[in-house]
């Protein structure tokens, strides 16, 4: 594959020890739940008040980036019960996240959007290029204990939680608007993450077995490669748009 040599490739005994490394950050225990409630709740307080550090903090705790990254192997692996796992943990954490962050949205619902808050509610194709170049770095960094140490500056780059907090915030407060472009950014962040993921695993030689596709399993996983590519597809309008109003 093209750009393949500039990549460390995974051998076998690597590729399971990820495969199993990444089902676990998929696994959706309680300590996935909490530091979610715990990373939702942080976030909203970080953007009610202004507060920088604090919204980097979230983002740091927040644990959604394990099953998108997972969910990115597993369509290069095309084990669609990995993929299926990724998704609904995924799916699960922002809706936790949604109800956390809606409840501080009633509490303060008559609060002034800060500039925190209108960041997340303006997003632009450049969110869309950080969110997949995120993607690639923690798929990269994720395969590779050496440099795994850097997956909490990759959290902070993708910002997941911000904007999630920042719907629900919204929501609450009667801000349709702003929550409705935050739904945006926390869609291309998902899709782009996933993508990119899956991207830096085959280039780094990770592919399905031979037995899978063997049973035309392989199939699903294209499928699903293409939908994604038509959601970044259907996001670039709005995303240029939000862009273009800004210069």
């Amino acid at each position: 594959m093209l750009f393949s040599g500039f990549f460390p490739q995974i051998g076998l005994d690597e590729t399971v020890a990820l495969t199993n490394r990444l089902d676990e950050k998929a696994s959706g225990n309680v300590d996935f739940y909490m530091t979610m409630v715990l990373s939702t709740a942080l976030a909203s307080l970080g953007l009610l008040q202004n507060s920088v550090p604090v919204v980097i903090g979230a983002m740091i705790v927040a644990p959604l980036m394990g099953p998108l990254v997972a969910a990115g192997l597993a369509l290069v692996e095309a084990d669609g019960q990995l993929f299926r796992k990724g998704v609904l943990v995924t799916c699960i954490g922002i809706v936790v996240g949604f109800c956390i962050s809606l409840l501080f949205g009633f509490m303060k619902s008559r609060f002034e959007p800060t500039l925190e808050i209108e960041a997340r509610g303006t997003p632009d194709l450049l969110d869309l290029g950080i969110a997949f170049f995120s993607g690639m770095t923690a798929a990269y960094a994720l395969s590779r204990a050496n440099v795994m140490n850097v997956i909490a500056g990759v959290a902070i780059a993708a910002a997941l939680v911000p904007p999630l907090a920042v719907i629900g915030i919204a929501v609450g407060s009667g801000r349709y608007v702003i929550a409705g472009n935050a739904t945006i950014l926390l869609v291309t962040n998902v899709v782009a993450i996933i993508l990119g993921a899956a991207l830096v695993f085959r280039l780094m030689g990770v592919t399905a077995s031979e037995s899978t596709y063997g049973v035309r399993k392989g199939n699903w996983a294209r499928r699903a490669v293409m939908i994604l590519l038509l959601f970044s597809v259907l996001l670039v309008a709005p995303l240029f748009v939000s862009m273009l109003r800004s210069y």
